[in-house]
């Protein structure tokens, strides 16, 4: 590894301070303060095609990390070339009141029989082990602050990257569930999104209908092909959480190829309780199940990813696939890479080491 890259994770804090809230991190952060290495930019015949964009590079950043323009800039300063805002409302939304991260005891993949997993209150010895929860709630700010901050995210990025706007459907009494995602797609095509994020997957959400579409092949194709009809040439990616039913990733990948969906990305979090020390709710009452991340779920993400991988080819459905889950090192991306995704992205990882992608090109593009 080159020395010119500093190290990061164990001397430096996360970019997204854990101990604030999500409005705090928004208005203050991100919080880096380190120096920008130089990119060797590759040369443009080796720049590859996303969804009719040319990008430099197949690593990205999925929806969650990216709060606002101010992070996208950073994130695509520091070699991330698909770069997703994080997930939009019509409307403003708060989030869940703090804490929205902590540490949790995992070390190895997350086991698929652990009904819950402990919080810890120690950051892991290294990268590897890197295991955390989440639970945003998929807050957002008001669509005339959207409208500008979307725009500027898009002005901060480079020739060969592209900004994706994740997007999810709110469900609100007496108002229309898909016509509401339609919207939101609207606004994020409005913004100047290059392409579009349906977000079918949010463990983060409660029992409703928006954290399990990806589920429901039926739902899926509905609501897809709302959007579909909404943002036109605007490309669609249905982002999908963990399905272990092989026949029910096929119906569903079949059902949004065929409402029009460009491409799919997977996985979300894997939803697990989480609880403190005292076998309580870690994230407190009403926040018993949220969403894991880090190293301890790359094995789930890549098992989506081959097993979408072979479904898409089987099936001739033509969609682009973008894997994600546990890249909290350079060389994960190479595994996502070759297990079949075309493109390979980091949350977690980028978070606590913003030079994540910069390791990788440095070892690919000398």
């Amino acid at each position: 590894m080159s020395s010119h890259i500093p190290e990061w994770f164990g001397v430096h804090p996360p970019i997204y301070d854990i101990t604030k809230s999500y409005t705090e991190n928004a208005e203050e952060g991100p919080f880096f303060d380190g120096q920008f290495p130089e990119r060797i930019i590759p040369s443009k015949e080796k720049w590859i095609d996303f969804l009719g964009h040319n990008v430099m590079s197949p690593l990205g950043v999925p929806a969650g990390p990216l709060l606002n323009s101010k992070y996208i800039a950073l994130a695509a300063k520091l070699g991330f070339d698909v770069l997703t805002y994080k997930t939009i409302r019509s409307a403003a939304h708060d989030t869940h009141p703090i804490p929205n991260m902590i540490y949790i005891d995992v070390e190895g993949p997350l086991p698929h029989d652990a009904k819950h997993v402990r919080q810890t209150l120690v950051q892991p010895h290294d990268m590897e082990h890197l295991a955390v929860t989440n639970s945003f709630g998929m807050g957002c700010y008001d669509p005339t602050y959207l409208l500008e901050d979307i725009a500027n995210a898009k002005a901060s990025l480079a020739d060969g990257q592209v900004l994706n706007v994740s997007v999810v459907g709110t469900q609100r009494p007496g108002e229309n569930f898909v016509e509401d995602f339609a919207k939101t797609a609207a606004l994020a095509k409005e913004a100047g999104a290059d392409v579009i994020t349906a977000n079918f997957s949010c463990p983060n959400v409660g029992k409703h209908t928006e954290g399990s579409l990806y589920m429901n092949p039926e739902a899926a194709k509905n609501i897809a092909s709302r959007i579909v009809k909404e943002i036109g040439d605007v490309p669609l990616i249905i982002k999908m959480g963990y399905l272990e039913d092989q026949e029910k990733l096929k119906n569903v990948l079949t059902a949004i190829a065929k409402a029009g969906a460009r491409g799919v990305c997977g996985i979300n979090t894997v939803g697990r309780q989480v609880v403190n020390a005292q076998g309580q709710p870690a994230l407190g009452p009403g926040r018993e199940t949220s969403g894991i991340c880090g190293g301890p779920i790359r094995t789930y993400g890549l098992e989506f990813v081959q097993h979408a991988r072979h479904i898409i080819d089987e099936e001739n459905l033509g969609l682009t696939l973008l894997g994600v889950g546990g890249v909290v090192k350079p060389e994960h991306f190479g595994d996502y890479l070759s297990t079949g995704a075309d493109i390979a992205m980091s949350a977690t990882g980028m978070m606590w080491d913003p030079y994540l992608a910069m390791r990788w090109h440095d070892r690919h593009n000398t």
